[in-house]
Formats: C-alpha cells, structure tokens, sequence
C-alpha cells in the first residue's frame, strides 16, 4: 500500500473511531522538526503531514501527533520520537530513522515484556492497521504488535501472565470486562501463534461466564490489590469514552470499600463517594460529584491491560504519592464530597425554612382577612417585603 492509498482511506473513513484530521502542516513546520532533531523525514511522512497534520479519533483517544507536538516533546539524547499515542501518552508509537537514509526507517511500540518490537517500514501499513482495529480491537495496532511478538518469542505462557489473568477474573465479576472481550483476546493468540497452549482454547470454547470462570480460576493466582487498582485503570478508561457512567463507577467502589488493603487516602476516598448512595443531589452537586469520581479514578491512568509487565512499578509509584498524600493531608482529612454534601443539606433545610414560610405567611394573611378585611391589602404588602427580602438572603447564599 502507498502512502496515497492510505490517504485515500482517511478521506473515505466512516467507521466506528471517530475521526478527525487536522489542516495540513506548512513547509515550515516540516522543517522545524527535521531541524530540531537533525534529521530528514521519510517521503511518505511528508506527503502525509502535508495532507494533515495528525489526527485524532473519539474511540480509544488516540492521536497521530502534530508536528508542532513533536518538535515541543524533543529531548537530545533520543534518536528517535512518538508519532501517534493514546490516552494522553499512555502508550506511543515511535519513529527510528536511519540518518543515512531517511526513507530507511522504522515504527515501533515498546513491549513491556519484550521491549523494543518493530511493526513496520511502512506508515502507511501503520495507518491501514489502526482503521482497520483502532488500538484495541482484532486487526489492530496492540493485535499486530502481539502477532509480531508471537512469531519472534514464541507462545504464551499462561504460568507467565497471571496478573493478567487476575485482572480479567475480579473484571468478569464485576462487569467491568465481558466474556466476549477475553474470548476475542484468546482467539487472537490462537491465531497468532503456532502451538497456543490448551489453556487458551478452552478460554474460547467457554460457553457462559460462570464457565470461563472456572476456566480462569484453573490458573492459580495470589490474590493482590495491584490488580484492583489496575481495574480502576480500566475504570477510568471507560469513564473517559463514555463507556460507562460515573453512577456504574460508584458501584464499583461500593462492591470494594471494605478491602482492607487499599491505603488510607484511597479508602478515605472511597467511602466518601459511596457514602449515601441513595442520597437525591442537586444537579449543581451532582457534577462536582462527578467530576470528583473520574479525579479519584484518574489516579489510576497509567494501567491498563496491555502494560502488565509495568504493573508493579506503576504501583509502588502509586503507593508512595498516596501515602505523600496522607502526610500533606493529615489526620483531618475530609474528601471534597463530604463538604459537598454538608452545603448540600443546608441549602435543603433553608428551603424547607423557605416553604415553612410561606404558609406562615399565607395563614396569617387569612386569618387577617377573616377578622378584617380592609387591613388585607397593607399586611399583604408588608409581608412581601419580608417575604422577598428573606428569599434574596436565601438566593446569596
């Protein structure tokens, strides 16, 4: 495929991803990378970012990266630099150029179990691949990496991947990852690889949840709260692509507050956005409240279910800035919903206050009128005054 023909796509592209180009980049930006990093871009770079400069798509947030954001992100001692990412550099795919040869080079993703892995000469083959699966799905950019791996390292082991598999378990159970999804995952290395272990086949071949369950519980793992967090980073995945609500968010939280091994800061958290669940919030309280619920979950951004080799640095990195967190904060911490909630109930008593007045008012309004009905007109008066009065202090506050 040229990289006219995949132009040719972008231009025709009405799939599921969302896509959006940008303007084409100016002679003068081109150059300002080359200049930056000492290099000459490839033929087909340049065609294509003469075309658009990057481009984004809604599905999985990924972003073909703008010159300008390239020339922004140079660091001396790299050779090489991100070409597209996703979820604001959650993972990248980078270009290698020979300095020789500009036309020479490579794309590449690295691994966190293998490292550096090459997935092609060609960007325009990178951008056939990312339409065709977007970052996730069969036939996309992960897929591929993982078909590449599977030839250069062998099969799988599921004896290796554990955490993985974990992972998907505590998901399955809280619908936060569905059957078809970890189907798909074992079908595509039952493809991709030569001899895939019969673990993976029978993964495919479960016929309901309860047995894949069983299927994945046949792979003995210690349970840890590493994989929770890494759940939540799934969380806020989904939280970020509207996959789910911030109310199917809180009920995850709900099902896992009592785990004792969740650090003080996150359990401080936890309860305080599960607390009174059923409670009925103004809409003004109920979007600060869900804001708060996708901050909680943003702590948990760099999981995901691609990076299990990175889990455990991911959450040592994790522990310690919560436990930083707990100093600065100290002992009289209270969670930004629990003051939400607290005006929240004041603002319900000054209303009943409110409405209590009101039939004051119009009782006494009767009364006066029952005894004597000349005075009406000037105790009616009069009592709008105090009445509207008291409903500008209510509206201050």
């Amino acid at each position: 495929m040229t990289i006219h023909e995949a132009i040719n796509l972008l231009k025709l592209y009405n799939g599921p991803l969302g896509l959006t180009l940008h303007a084409g980049a100016s002679e003068e930006l081109i150059k300002k990378v080359e200049s930056t990093y000492n290099i000459t871009l490839p033929d087909d770079f340049k065609t294509f970012y003469r075309f658009t400069d990057g481009f984004e798509t809604v599905e999985d947030i990924f972003n073909m990266t703008p010159l300008a954001d390239i020339a922004e992100r140079y660091k001396s001692y790299d050779k090489h630099f991100e070409i597209a990412e996703y979820m604001i550099y959650c993972d990248m795919w980078e270009l290698e150029v020979n300095p020789g040869d500009p036309n020479d080079y490579a794309i590449f993703n690295v691994d966190g179990e293998k490292g550096k892995i090459i997935l092609t000469k060609s960007l325009a083959e990178f951008i056939a691949r990312f339409l065709e699966g977007g970052v996730f799905e069969t036939g996309g950019l992960y897929a591929w990496r993982d078909e590449i791996k599977a030839k250069l390292y062998g099969n799988t082991d599921p004896e290796k991947i554990k955490p993985l598999l974990a992972v998907f378990r505590e998901g399955l159970k809280l619908g936060l990852i569905s059957k078809q999804e970890i189907v798909l995952w074992a079908d595509w290395i039952i493809s991709t690889e030569e001899k895939p272990d019969y673990f993976f086949i029978e993964i495919s071949l479960s016929h309901d949840v309860n047995e894949l369950l069983t299927v994945l519980n046949s792979i003995d793992v210690t349970e840890d709260i590493l994989h929770l967090r890494v759940l939540f980073g799934v969380v806020y995945t989904q939280l970020l692509i509207n996959k789910i609500t911030t109310d199917k968010a809180r009920v995850v939280l709900d099902k896992l507050v009592y785990r004792s091994e969740f650090t003080r800061y996150e359990k401080i958290e936890m309860y305080s956005l599960t607390d009174y669940f059923d409670e009925e919030l103004g809409e003004k309280v109920q979007r600060k409240l869900d804001q708060q619920v996708k901050d909680f979950f943003e702590n948990y951004a760099q999981f995901n279910l691609y990076n299990y080799k990175n889990w455990y640095r991911i959450n040592a990195v994790l522990v310690k800035r919560f436990e930083i967190k707990e100093l600065e904060q100290g002992f009289n911490y209270h969670p930004p919903y629990k003051t939400l909630k607290s005006k929240s109930r004041k603002l319900d008593k000054r209303k009943l206050k409110l409405v209590i007045g009101l039939f004051v008012l119009v009782a006494i309004l009767s009364i006066i009128y029952y005894f004597d009905p000349t005075m009406l007109p000037t105790a009616a008066i009069i009592f709008s005054i105090i009445f509207i009065r008291d409903y500008s202090r209510f509206r201050r506050r």
